[in-house]
């Protein structure tokens, strides 16, 4: 009987720790160590070096305390013990500001790292991180963002440049639970594999930043999230599918079932370009990619660059790929708007999805619409395309089109490239009898009257107005103009080989576990030890 007892208890720990195994990291309590760390307390330093070798150690740490660093530089060679750990919390990050009270405040510095899972500044659990004319490079390790934003964390920065070179490294990032990031007069870089210049799970807002992805698309936003673009020049120079996504594109927007982008409160998610540039080399595909989410785009006075004879203006559509919702069901909807604005290519619809596109204040559309046919087709929508074109917009059509529903106000035009007027019809009947070969089908209805709603509408940026008060800056969102980027040059920093290979944030290899292994076997001995005693003992 002694020594079933023995057994269960011992059986108990080892399904204990098994299942602490599988389950991974799934809080903020973990023990974060930093090189220069202010925990529950004010700390400040300039024209120092920090350095960190070890994984899962910040070099410099505000633990509901604040840092304030000047022209320092922070190097982080250490590679992180643990994916969750580094992706969602903070750990192994260079810069990391965790708690309410947490402020971390840098101007003038250089934060490098040659490490896996090493972002370069990561605010969580409502942390607060202000930079201004800094640098930030993170190289050959994957997961190692520039900015990264979790649980109500916040990152308002300011001449930046910031460079990543691994596979899931965008270099701006909001994760599970969301956060906020606003970016003003900065330049960003991408090399990595699944690594978009902007991946929103919260907020992201730039305002005058140039950017180039070489391997991936320009930006990814998962979940009812926000992505704000103004006055700004983004590029992808990839011809490449990015990460897992179903089709090659300029932008997408997606809902996954990782569990990244689950909290958000928004019904919809909104994604915005003003006076802005967004170049993509893709040769198929869509400049912007929907599935199985809901969306609000909205463009105004951008240039889109892309090869508009290959690659759709937008395609919204189930997927059969990465569980990405059931098939069959997992359509997206939009309400995609153009206010003076020129757009070209076409607009692909499957039966399981919606679009309502909006041309409006004297903006011109140029391309022809299709609505496929769901392979799986399980949950039809009653409307698939329904254009709306106001008084003062044109439809330039440049093939026969189909569409659910047609709005079109008295005053606008719908013609060919020669300018003749295109016939529509509506259930078969023609409603206008144009000049042009081309034909409209409406399979449902037609009138001359467009609605707008919020769903049209721009959405208003995060304020900057405390950070311009603490470095006596004018960078009000809308308003940045001048030089990019930071004057900080990190040629001059030598960084070390990462010590610590053997740890990856993938979190899958064996040897990834050996510490806690050895810690929890010495610990498992030491209580059976302890248990014979109490159960033996005469």
């Amino acid at each position: 009987m002694k020594q079933a007892v023995v057994a269960m208890l011992c059986a108990g720990m080892i399904s204990s720790m098994a299942i602490s195994e599988i389950h991974g990291a799934d809080t903020q309590n973990f023990d974060y160590t930093g090189n220069y760390s202010a925990v529950l307390k004010n700390k400040s330093a300039s024209n120092k070096t920090y350095t960190s070798k070890t994984f899962d150690q910040n070099t410099a740490l505000a633990n509901n305390g604040t840092v304030t660093l000047d022209s320092v530089k922070l190097i982080k060679t250490g590679s992180d013990n643990d994916g969750d750990a580094t992706n969602f919390y903070g750990v192994n990050s260079n810069v990391l500001a965790i708690g309410s009270s947490a402020k971390a405040y840098i101007k003038n510095s250089a934060i490098v790292s040659n490490s896996t899972g090493t972002n370069g500044v990561f605010a969580t659990n409502k942390g607060t991180v202000y930079l201004n004319n800094s640098t930030i490079k993170t190289v050959t390790g994957d997961n190692a963002r520039g900015l990264d934003a979790t649980y109500g964390g916040t990152i308002i920065a300011n001449k930046m440049t910031i460079s990543t070179e691994g596979a899931h490294s965008a270099t701006l990032a909001t994760d599970r639970g969301g956060g906020t990031i606003s970016v003003t007069n900065s330049k960003l870089s991408t090399k990595g594999s699944g690594s978009p210049l902007i991946y929103s799970t919260g907020t992201i807002e730039v305002d005058h930043v140039s950017g180039t992805s070489s391997t991936s698309q320009i930006a990814g936003m998962e979940g009812k999230n926000v992505i704000l673009i103004n006055n700004s020049k983004l590029t992808s120079t990839s011809d490449q599918t990015s990460g897992s996504d179903p089709v090659k594109n300029g932008v997408i927007i997606y809902q996954s079932t990782s569990g990244d982008a689950d909290t958000s409160s928004s019904t919809v998610a909104h994604f915005q370009a003003v006076d802005s540039t967004l170049s993509s080399s893709i040769t198929s595909g869509s400049m912007f990619y929907l599935t199985n989410t809901s969306a609000n785009v909205i463009l105004k006075n951008t240039t889109l660059n892309f090869n508009s004879n290959k690659v759709n203006l937008l395609q919204v559509e189930g997927n059969n790929a990465n569980s990405w919702g059931t098939a069959g069901s997992n359509g997206a909807s939009v309400n995609f708007t153009m206010i003076n604005q020129k757009a070209t290519g076409n607009i692909s619809v499957d039966t399981i999805s919606s679009a309502n596109v909006y041309v409006t204040s004297s903006s011109t559309y140029k391309g022809k619409t299709s609505i496929t046919t769901n392979s799986v087709n399980t949950n039809k929508t009653d409307a698939p395309i329904t254009m709306n074109v106001d008084k003062t917009s044109t439809w330039v059509v440049t093939g026969n089109s189909t569409l659910a529903n047609l709005n079109v106000e008295d005053g606008a035009k719908i013609v060919d490239t020669d300018g003749k007027t295109v016939t529509i019809k509506v259930n078969g009947v023609t409603k206008v009898q144009g000049t042009s070969s081309y034909v409209i089908n409406v399979t449902g209805t037609y009138s001359t009257t467009v609605k707008l709603t919020s769903n049209n509408s721009l959405k208003t940026a995060t304020s900057r107005k405390d950070f311009d008060q603490y470095f006596n800056t004018t960078t009000t969102y809308g308003t940045n103009s001048g030089s990019q980027g930071s004057s900080i040059s990190t040629s001059g920093i030598s960084i070390s080989t990462d010590t610590n290979k053997n740890y990856s944030s993938s979190n899958t290899s064996s040897s990834t576990n050996t510490p806690y292994m050895i810690i929890g076997a010495l610990l498992l001995s030491l209580m059976v030890y302890i248990i014979n005693i109490i159960v033996f003992r005469k």
